[in-house]
């Protein structure tokens, strides 16, 4: 029986999802701003990658642009970013950055995170994985606004219960094989480094290939993670024959799902197989960490790792894991917990719907001081580990907002 506050809060939100709903179509919503000294462009390319056409967005230090008016993303969310505004190459080449959206969302979900890291001399590119369904590039999304909310009814708020109600299908028609991701992060890197060796690509020159970084949120988390490093043991690992009944797979916990219940993660050879070894560091949001063995598999990562994750405990991922992860790798190794905050306060394609500024705990007040901390964080640790540059690092030791705890190991 659901009792006091979580009764309210989801009895709030049916009412105001229902009654209320998202900002209507003509209209978008700004998010927050960029804090670099860099103005922002933005651009969507496409790759083709097995037969089919993925949309790239992409974000990078641009001229100013006198009168230009900001991008409205296809999420209805307004951002700081100019559409193909010319690029700045006095100071290139710049440190490239892919990052992997959540399971179901797209490449242009956290607005004000990855304008920022362009903000700051950074070339981020993000492409809509094979799962993107509820927002797109381009396009219109396949999950609709009411499925979205009779999801969250049906899982009476539970972060897990949510994502198999919206993706359950999906994960079940793939067999919970998600080693796409990872493939589909290195195609990514392969084309932007095309697109730099090209004379005629407008990013000509723009990355260093020796600087490359991958963050991302939720499963695009869990991609980082195995594009970075982190290796899939199954030689020892004996699985629950009840996870590895392909019959009850929609019954899964997806966030400690064992992966070795699938025959290609047995069968690999080589355990780090997924890794891509042209990335340097990493930055997981909120990460499904889904790896068998998982202390031995931390301990085995060999570049610079930062964890972003909330607090709240029905919606958010499992700190339990986070924390084993952290635990077993070695140094240069942070995790940042913010304080009141869920899964999807990095998604700021979730401002347009009114509702969950009701809801949850991250939208609900303060967002733009938990969404500082998602910048100042990320920019200090790729200026660190990619740049060299120790110009921010003070606040990788020391908290410089108020709903940030920090852990931290580093030489």
């Amino acid at each position: 029986m659901l009792k006091g506050k979580r009764t309210v809060g989801i009895i709030t939100f049916i009412a105001a999802a229902l009654w209320i709903g998202p900002v209507p179509e003509a209209e978008g919503t700004k998010t927050v701003a960029p804090d670099g000294p860099y103005p922002v462009g933005v651009k969507i390319e496409r790759m083709n990658y097995h037969g089919r056409e993925i949309p790239l967005m992409v974000w990078y230090p641009a001229m100013p642009q006198t009168g230009a008016g900001s991008y409205l993303y296809n999420t209805r969310i307004q951002g700081s970013a100019v559409l193909n505004a010319p690029a700045e190459k006095k100071d290139a080449p710049y440190p490239l950055l892919i990052f992997s959206h959540g399971l179901g969302a797209c490449g242009c979900q956290s607005v004000f995170y990855t304008e920022n890291l362009a903000s700051f001399g950074y070339v981020v590119v993000a492409p809509d994985h094979d799962d993107s369904m509820m927002c797109h590039i381009e396009g219109e999304p396949d999950v609709s606004y009411l499925g979205l909310v009779w999801a969250f009814i049906k899982s009476l708020g539970n972060l897990e219960k949510m994502v198999m109600a919206l993706f359950g299908d999906h994960l079940t028609k793939i067999g919970f094989d998600l080693s796409y991701r990872s493939a589909e992060a290195r195609a990514v890197i392969d084309q932007a480094l095309n697109w730099n060796q090209n004379p005629a690509s407008f990013l000509s020159g723009m990355m260093d290939p020796d600087r490359i970084g991958v963050t991302g949120h939720s499963l695009g988390g869990y991609t980082s993670l195995m594009v970075g490093g982190v290796p899939f043991h199954c030689d020892d690992e004996k699985p629950d024959p009840e996870l590895c009944d392909t019959d009850n797979f929609k019954k899964i916990d997806l966030r400690r799902m064992d992966p070795c219940c699938l025959d290609i993660m047995r069968e690999m050879e080589d355990p780090f197989q997924l890794r891509d070894e042209r990335v340097k560091a990493i930055l997981p949001l909120g990460p499904a960490v889904i790896f068998p063995n998982l202390e031995r598999a931390a301990a085995e990562l060999k570049i610079p790792v930062m964890i972003i994750t909330g607090d709240n405990k029905r919606m958010e991922v499992p700190w339990d894991r986070i924390w084993t992860l952290y635990t077993g790798a070695p140094p240069p190794k942070y995790v940042i917990r913010l304080k009141e905050t869920d899964h999807m306060t990095i998604a700021d394609l979730t401002l347009k719907v009114i509702a969950a500024r009701f809801v949850l705990p991250g939208f609900r007040s303060h967002f733009a001081d938990k969404a500082q901390a998602y910048k100042e964080y990320s920019v200090a640790f790729f200026d660190l580990y990619l740049k060299g540059d120790d110009s921010r690092a003070a606040v990788l030791r020391e908290p410089s907002n108020r709903f940030v705890e920090l852990w931290f190991d580093a030489p």
